[in-house]
């Protein structure tokens, strides 16, 4: 089955440019080589920042994300797991979560057809 790893960026992650942020890239680099390299993860986006989002509702479409969170969605990875649990110990082997800078939503794909 296959499923979707929200990765969801926090307030407490490096500022980007420093140090510690590009480190952590290398991580994120080094995650997605482990992981593609099973066979397991079918890929994955980084997304811009919620500045660059726009929201549609049945209210119109506004700019930004405008939810009530300190979280917001940074990116995903597909992923093919033999259950959501086996997904999950994927998702705490994301970069950052140890560390309280990313949480990680996992959520099965609906396929269609």
């Amino acid at each position: 089955m296959k499923y979707v790893l929200l990765i969801l960026d926090t307030p407490a992650e490096p500022a980007p440019g420093t140090p510690e942020y590009n480190a952590w890239y290398a991580e994120i680099g080094a995650w997605y080589e482990k992981w593609g390299a099973t066979g397991k993860l079918e890929g994955g986006h980084q997304l811009q920042g919620p500045a660059t989002a726009k929201t549609v509702r049945a209210a119109g479409v506004t700019d930004g994300p405008f939810i009530e969170t300190k979280e917001v969605l940074g990116g995903y990875s597909v992923l093919e797991a033999d259950s959501i649990d086996e997904a999950a110990d994927v998702a705490k082997t994301w970069p950052g979560v140890d560390r309280g800078w990313i949480t990680v939503e996992v959520r099965a794909v609906i396929e269609m057809g």
